[in-house]
């Protein structure tokens, strides 16, 4: 599976963009995510905060990740995000 690397505009501390100008499978370098799209998209995303959505949370989850917020400007042709994740292996 070819994933071809992107490296986003960021802008702000935690908001960042990247232009996909064709189809494929992008990844982008600073946060892990995965973009499968079928044609030319823009996609703007951020890293959240847990501390505002923790209490949402009910045992015996737990918060084990970062929490994004994306937002496409042709949804259609965003066919797939892949987050990154973590795996707890203790207890």
């Amino acid at each position: 599976d070819q994933k071809e690397q992107v490296t986003p505009r960021r802008l702000s501390r935690e908001q960042h963009v990247v232009q996909l100008d064709a189809e494929g499978t992008y990844q982008c370098s600073l946060t892990g995510l995965i973009f499968e799209v079928t044609g030319a998209v823009k996609i703007t995303y951020s890293l959240l905060s847990w501390s505002k959505y923790a209490n949402l949370v009910e045992k015996p989850w737990i918060v084990g990740g970062p929490l994004f917020d994306v937002h496409c400007d042709s949804p259609p042709a965003l066919t797939s995000i892949q987050f990154p994740h973590s795996l707890c292996l203790s207890g």
